[in-house]
């Protein structure tokens, strides 16, 4: 039996939403079925409102897959511009589905394996992409052309307080006042412009008098009410060109981004105002006060924290940020967990404890300075949990059981399925069920080879934590001087060298300190050295310590 596959894909959020694609997958499904052939459901591909420009797809991935897996046959596709937009990804997939095996059948282009095919189907797909290039430019010019004539059709989407009112011609499409949202929206900048509050006092405003967004959204986002507030729409002035593509260079990301332009290259476009504009300017005033007051809080302005960005909750997992209470004159810094302050739709947040700033990190610094004057205790650690870990079997010898167990299986493996071939019987194993029994015992070879690559040389560990040991000590013996007088940034500089991470639990506080040191072989010596979990010096019971903590201090 003949396996055939359909491909199918538009590139629009429109044609996506008005389902043109269906079109394509009827006129397929009548060709496959004038062939003769009999189609699956699985094997029914499609992107729906993906750009051809792109490889990176849903369904064409699932596709290559399948072929991958020696699955398919055949493959029905509309026109090669379906299958990519640009003539040279159209050549790669097609030569890799011929490399497959797999014939490639096109509603609109007869294709045959001889030079002349391959020259006409390259010439269509060229031509192909430069109609798209054309296209988009022309586009590009006329909403050019048209937002300079004052025509709001080329802002495809209203602004969240209008709607859009489509007309066949073009140039009387317009937005209207939607009273509803237009009422929340002057809310929002009487708020921030008469009473001065932040973007996240919106937020909870909005939650708590039940507004939801126009998607029905429960919260609202910070940044779409920051959106909404820089838009000069709301004074009558709705802007075309805020946003431009620009191309990536790091790699392994989307090959284009949207960024905003500069406001002297936008085009204002007249439409109905919602708010006047001295209170826009005000709100913009408000804005810009606000970041500037944010920007000097995140500098160090106010008050510095020194772990900052190595505390964690060990309840939810979310990071522990600095803050300060208490009245002017007489605040108390704490470290909390950030989940704490989130705002939600009701769902329960975290009930970690607050912890003093000055008492953490006087507790870590005092961790640090006795892991800095005495480097030993790696050392001590390392040896403690090899004999914790040490069993009557080697790794040698375990990993010598298991690979024979292993090859043993695979000798099993192939003697079934070779007998099955000489007598014909099909009651031993099919080809599927032996082509992935056979991957999963390979893989699990590899995984052992992995495993043994990752058991260092002993006398390279002794060799590593000798390294690790002097590294410590020189750094020691360049601070030991001042070390009691040393300043917040060479401080914070020592703890970020060393120290991984600290959890805060309910009941105690771990450290996992970090120590790196290049190995032999070149690659990084990586050992964690927790002794949060064994010596109490490093776990600090909030039971113990209650009176110092938590005697000036709130306890949720």
């Amino acid at each position: 039996m003949i396996t055939v596959a359909l491909y199918a894909r538009v590139s629009s959020k429109s044609q996506a939403q008005n389902n043109t694609i269906e079109s394509q997958i009827a006129e397929l499904k009548h060709r496959i079925a004038a062939d003769k052939h009999e189609l699956l459901n699985e094997y029914e591909f499609k992107d729906d409102g993906l750009s051809g420009w792109s490889l990176e797809r849903e369904g064409l991935d699932a596709l290559r897959d399948k072929v991958g897996e020696d699955q398919i046959d055949k493959i029905y596709i509309h026109s090669p511009d379906r299958l990519s937009r640009k003539s040279a990804h159209q050549m790669i997939l097609l030569d890799e589905f011929e490399k497959a095996g797999v014939e490639v059948i096109f509603l609109n282009h007869k294709t045959e394996n001889n030079p002349e095919s391959k020259l006409l189907l390259g010439m269509q797909g060229l031509v192909a992409e430069y109609e798209c290039t054309k296209i988009m430019e022309r586009s590009r010019r006329g909403k050019l052309h048209r937002a300079k004539k004052g025509c709001v059709s080329v802002i495809g989407i209203a602004p969240f307080g209008y709607n859009r009112i489509k007309h066949v011609d073009r140039e009387k499409t317009k937005f209207e006042i939607n009273e509803e949202e237009a009422k929340i929206v002057k809310q929002m900048f009487m708020w921030v412009g008469q009473e001065r509050i932040s973007i996240r006092e919106v937020v909870r405003r909005l939650r708590d008098k039940s507004i939801r967004t126009r998607t029905g959204k429960k919260v609202w986002c910070p940044i779409i009410i920051w959106k909404l507030l820089r838009n000069p729409a709301y004074k009558g002035q709705a802007a075309f060109g805020k946003l431009k593509r620009v191309e990536r260079r790091e790699r392994n990301k989307q090959k284009v981004s949207i960024c905003r332009t500069d406001e002297d290259s936008w085009i204002y476009i007249p439409v109905p105002k919602i708010v006047d504009e001295g209170l826009f300017n005000k709100v913009q005033k408000q804005l810009d006060e606000n970041r500037k007051r944010a920007r000097i809080q995140r500098e160090g302005g106010k008050k510095k924290y020194l772990l900052q960005g190595l505390v964690v909750c060990q309840n939810c997992g979310y990071a522990y940020s600095g803050a300060q209470c208490g009245v002017e004159g007489k605040k108390f810094s704490y470290y909390r967990c950030s989940s704490t302050i989130r705002i939600t739709d009701g769902r329960e947040k975290c009930t970690n404890k607050l912890v003093r700033t000055d008492m953490l990190e006087t507790a870590i610094w005092e961790k640090v300075k006795n892991l800095l004057k005495n480097p030993e205790i790696i050392k001590n650690e390392y040896h403690r949990r090899i004999a914790e870990n040490k069993n009557d079997e080697s790794s040698d010898k375990k990993f010598a059981r298991r690979e024979n167990q292993i090859k043993q299986g695979i000798e099993k493996l192939m003697e079934d399925y070779y007998s099955q071939e000489n007598v014909g019987d099909k009651g031993y194993i099919s080809k599927e069920e032996f082509k992935q029994t056979m991957k999963r015992m390979r893989e699990r070879l590899r995984g052992i080879e992995e495993e043994k690559k990752k058991v260092a040389d002993q006398k390279a560990i002794e060799k590593g934590m000798n390294l690790i040991i002097n590294s410590i000590k020189s750094l020691y013996s360049s601070v030991k001087s001042n070390l009691e007088q040393l300043d917040w940034q060479t401080k914070r500089g020592i703890i970020k060298a060393l120290v991984e991470r600290i959890q805060i639990g309910y009941d105690q506080v771990e450290v996992a300190f970090r120590i790196e040191e290049p190995a032999q072989d070149g690659e990084i010596f990586n050992l964690q050295h927790c002794t949060g979990r064994h010596d109490n010096k490093s776990i600090y019971p909030l039971e113990l310590i209650k009176r110092k903590f938590f005697s000036t201090c709130c306890i949720i």
